[in-house]
């Protein structure tokens, strides 16, 4: 498998990665129905999706987003002490036969090394408080609980964020 970065004419092959994890969740409030032009955005600059691909099928992915507002900014109301850059991690899609792998983890890990190169000091990402796979894996990353909160058209998330 090799992890790259993701192209805008790669935006089939994230969007059927997102339908595919969607639809094998068992509980949907887990994942936010993302749209194909949110996906789009997320493979244009300043933004980074990165994959991991297994041949030429699209198993994982992973995204450094830069907020556009305040919005969308999950560090504007966390009460942090110091000067901070931020950015959000956002969207990790895991297909179902390539769960298990450390992939999620891997993905998390190589989005924080970009978010360090392009000058980020600071990632938060929001999680469903049901999700305990994606939550275990940002705790083991060093993510910070900071609190609950409705996003996204009414789905309750948990927000995390890591000093990097």
């Amino acid at each position: 498998m090799e992890i790259k970065k993701c192209q805008s004419f790669d935006l089939q092959s994230v969007i059927e990665l997102n339908e595919s994890v969607y639809a094998t969740l068992p509980d949907k409030s887990i994942l936010r129905h993302n749209s194909s032009e949110m996906i789009a955005s997320c493979l244009e600059e300043p933004n980074v999706t990165l994959g991991v691909w297994d041949g030429n099928l699209l198993v994982a992915i992973g995204m450094l987003y830069v907020p556009q507002c305040l919005e969308e900014d999950h560090a504007h109301d966390l009460d942090l002490q110091g000067e901070y850059r931020s950015a959000n991690q956002k969207l990790f899609l895991v297909r179902e036969a390539y769960r298990g792998l450390g992939l999620q983890r891997r993905l998390i890990r190589e989005v924080e090394k970009i978010a360090v190169e392009r000058g980020y000091n600071l990632l938060c990402t929001t999680v469903a408080p049901n999700n305990d796979f994606s939550i275990n894996n940002f705790l083991k990353e060093g993510y910070v609980y900071a609190k609950t909160e409705v996003k996204y058209g009414g789905l309750v998330r948990n927000k995390y964020y890591k000093v990097l």
